[in-house]
């Protein structure tokens, strides 16, 4: 999975697979057995590559979780939330926009969630960037540009 999603696999993949729709507007990557197939897959680093997955996963997780106790608190149900729905990345958003969709609770709440979510977020960040520093590496391609895989 650490290599899956590296950007350099994922550039990789954008160069060899089908693409539906326009490329340059967002296209979607369609992900075939043999495109797959055919991804390099470097032998050294895998076990570290995938201990550092295995850590992302496990930050995704801790962070959902916080998002349901936040969401929860604030009386929405994150089964009936929507991934459109700001409240469900409170690490992006500030104490105005809280106010503004849901006026009137404590801003506490969401403080809370917001510092929590974003020291998540950041230590996300920073294992994903060590993974595409060290795909990059084990591929001898410089690390591209940030992209939104």
């Amino acid at each position: 999975m650490g290599v899956l999603n590296s950007r350099c696999a994922f550039e990789f993949l954008q160069r060899t697979c089908t693409t539906l729709g326009d490329e340059e507007k967002g296209g979607r990557v369609r992900f075939f057995r043999e495109y797959l197939l055919n991804l390099p897959v470097p032998n050294g680093e895998r076990e570290n590559v995938g201990a550092l997955a295995k850590e992302a996963q496990r930050l995704h997780t801790q962070r959902r979780k916080r998002v349901e106790k936040f969401l929860f608190g604030i009386g929405l149900s994150p089964a009936a939330s929507s991934s459109r729905n700001p409240l469900e990345e409170p690490w992006k958003m500030t104490e105005e926009q809280f106010a503004r969709r849901v006026g009137g609770l404590p801003q506490r709440l969401f403080a809370e969630a917001r510092d929590e979510t974003a020291a998540l977020t950041e230590q996300i960040l920073k294992i994903e960037r060590e993974i595409d520093e060290r795909m990059a590496a084990l591929y001898g391609v410089p690390l591209p540009e940030k992209s939104t895989p």
